[in-house]
């Protein structure tokens, strides 16, 4: 029998769509949105143009078709099942549904006898796509969403004793200044604040332990417990040293040893992916996202793999070595 394995295999999962960092000071008067946003203490920030919707259309009564346009890049063709918005599914047959659209947002609201309006769902741009890449019964189309999806990564970082709202949107946060100053348009005429997103992660780990024919099993030996914190302070180093954002100043070149992550722990082996149909692209190489529809793992995901002093890069249908001192190529969309 093959000798035991004490692994984990962890997800980074979005809690919400891409934010543009132009309306992240609207999710601070939202109690419910700062609620969520402190659920997560892992955070990247990316860049690429705007996208736009345009070209709607009622192809079937049920149906609203439209574009999604990233400006001067993919344009995506896709839709919106109405029926299936999670947020109309408990409404009585009969009721009044009213859609509203612009070019950055699409919203759906319901009317009572008094034709008073509640509004039941809202979306950007990012919030469909995000929404696709999860396999949304509601999403339809949008067939090259990893090309809409397809983000710069320029910094990446945790929230050590706090959360990602207080330490990237709340409070005033060094990196994220610098690439609102520094940054060039992608696209003329652009706001570079519209083009810079906010990416809000949770980690998600999954404690895979077996045991081989000669292993002596003690009590202790079959608890499954883990340190978020030492995961997610590896994982940001992970990220870092093999993708190695622009505005990250230190590269951690020697992950993956240091003292307060995965490395000391005992693992036989360990591993990071994206749980998010997107694409976060360096000079140094990009990385893909994926799930399935009801879980969090694809196979169509690249993963970054840790087994001792080795560290690599998994890209899905080829693998490839990473190299910390030089650039390789990897998937770009």
């Amino acid at each position: 029998m093959a000798p035991g394995v004490n692994a984990i295999i962890s997800t980074l999962d979005l809690i919400c769509g891409p934010i543009p960092n132009g309306r992240a000071k609207d999710a601070m008067l939202n109690e419910n949105a700062i609620r969520l946003l402190r659920t997560s203490d892992f955070y990247m920030i990316g860049g690429r143009a705007e996208a736009r919707f345009g070209g709607f259309r009622f192809v079937e009564p049920d149906l609203l078709e439209f574009r999604i346009n990233v400006r001067g890049g993919a344009v995506g063709l896709g839709g919106i099942r109405i029926s299936k918005l999670p947020s109309l599914r408990s409404l009585e047959d009969g009721a009044r549904v009213g859609v509203r659209h612009t070019e950055e947002f699409i919203s759906f609201c319901t009317f009572d006898e008094d034709s008073k309006e509640t509004l039941r769902a809202a979306f950007g741009t990012e919030d469909i796509l995000w929404h696709r890449g999860r396999k949304e019964s509601f999403v339809e189309g949008f067939d090259n969403h990893l090309d809409l999806a397809c983000y710069d990564l320029l910094y990446v970082g945790i929230a050590t004793g706090t959360d990602s709202y207080a330490r990237l949107i709340q409070k005033g946060h060094t990196a994220r200044q610098q690439i609102l100053s520094e940054e060039p348009q992608r696209y003329p005429g652009a706001r570079v604040s519209d083009e810079i997103f906010l990416m809000l992660f949770r980690a998600d780990p999954l404690l895979i332990k077996s045991w081989g024919k000669e292993d002596e099993i003690e009590g202790e030996d079959v608890l499954m417990t883990y340190s978020n914190e030492r995961l997610v302070k590896d994982a940001e180093k992970a990220f870092i040293a093999v993708l190695k954002p622009p505005y990250n100043k230190q590269l951690y070149s020697n992950y993956p040893k240091g003292k307060d992550g995965n490395y000391s722990v005992g693992y036989t082996g360990y591993s990071y992916s994206l749980s998010d149909g997107i694409v976060l692209r360096t000079a140094f190489g990009s990385m893909k996202g994926a799930r399935e529809k009801h879980m969090a793992m694809s196979d169509e995901a690249d993963f970054i793999s840790i087994k001792g002093d080795s560290v690599t890069l998994h890209i899905a249908g080829a693998d490839q070595k990473v190299d910390a001192s030089a650039p390789f190529s990897g998937y770009v969309s």
